[in-house]
């Protein structure tokens, strides 16, 4: 990511200062909420994607980096809503604002963030990413809300998890990289390629998102390692084992991913069966797959550092440990 960061060094100055001049409110704790979280450690993946897709596809002005911002802004809001109804404690190792200032304003500040950003759009005068960022949240909505709907669902199917991810995280990724062909002017299927692009290197995030899940250590990982099967998010790695697993370890999961705390001991257990039936490897492999994807959707494009360095983000994806 340092790599990276240092192609468009100027460009995430300028995005750092676009994100505090943008949030224009009169309401203190509204700000103070914002700046808590935006600036608490996160990679800026999206609004990074913004920013190099534009470069890559020409475009030579501005507007990329209130694009840029709107995009963290609206991923900020998701963060905002589902820590209150995964009932979270902690985010990239520090509280998450739900436990800090509480769940009305949690879910409220969310709220703002998200119609922050359409009154920004609205004042940029882009109907085409105003079309297609609105498209993106409301896939996001329909994400999360299907993720609720199959919470401890054992029956979950691959395809089911795929779909929730595909919505929650991918399109969003998909969203950013394709106001970076907008914005460059590029050609239909230049700009489809790079919607691809982004739809597929969002779903290898999440995917090693949920890998990490069950491998990285709290510390490292910003939040408490198990989480997911503490809140009865039914991710690939136990959907893979689930289909695998003789009769008592499969009844010893479906008991765990009903209790309301699941101890150290039962992780353990738990991430002992995932291992021993390749829940992990064939997570990393399906994560692997759609990398290749990603960088074959780069292949319309003439090299250059920008699309570099979006090479170097997709292998980046495969090796992050938080």
């Amino acid at each position: 990511m340092a790599a990276i960061a240092d192609v468009i060094e100027k460009d995430l100055k300028k995005l750092e200062k676009s994100i505090d001049k943008l949030i224009t409110t009169k309401i203190h704790v509204i700000k103070e909420i914002v700046n808590y979280i935006i600036k608490s450690g996160g990679k800026r993946v999206r609004p990074i994607l913004v920013i190099l897709s534009s470069r890559l596809c020409g475009y030579k002005g501005e507007k990329h980096i209130p694009y840029a911002a709107i995009i963290e802004f609206i991923h900020t809001a998701t963060l905002l809503h589902d820590d209150v109804v995964d009932n979270a404690k902690t985010r990239r190792g520090f509280s998450t604002v739900n436990t800090v200032w509480g769940n009305e304003p949690s879910v409220l500040v969310g709220d703002f963030l998200y119609s922050k950003s359409f009154e920004l759009m609205a004042r940029e005068g882009n109907d085409t990413i105003l079309q297609v960022i609105s498209s993106a949240t409301t896939a996001l909505s329909e994400g999360e809300i299907l993720e609720i709907v199959k919470t401890a669902d054992i029956g979950t199917t691959e395809e089911e998890y795929l779909q929730i991810i595909g919505n929650k995280t991918a399109v969003l990724f998909a969203a950013a990289c394709e106001i970076g062909a907008i914005l460059g002017s590029c050609a239909r299927q230049k700009r489809k390629e790079m919607s691809k692009f982004g739809y597929n290197l969002g779903m290898a995030f999440q995917l090693m998102d949920d890998i990490l899940d069950y491998t990285s250590f709290d510390n490292v990982l910003g939040k408490r390692v198990g989480t997911d099967l503490q809140e009865g998010k039914i991710t690939l790695p136990l959907i893979h084992v689930l289909r695998s697993a003789d009769n008592e370890e499969r009844s010893y999961l479906e008991k765990i991913i009903g209790k309301p705390r699941i101890t150290a001991k039962d992780f353990a257990r738990a991430r002992k069966i995932i291992e021993k039936h390749g829940g992990i490897d064939y997570t990393l492999a399906t994560a692997e797959n759609y990398t290749k994807s990603a960088i074959g959707h780069l292949k319309i494009f003439p090299d250059s550092k920008y699309k570099e360095s979006l090479l170097g983000l997709t292998n980046y994806m495969l090796s992050r440990e938080k």
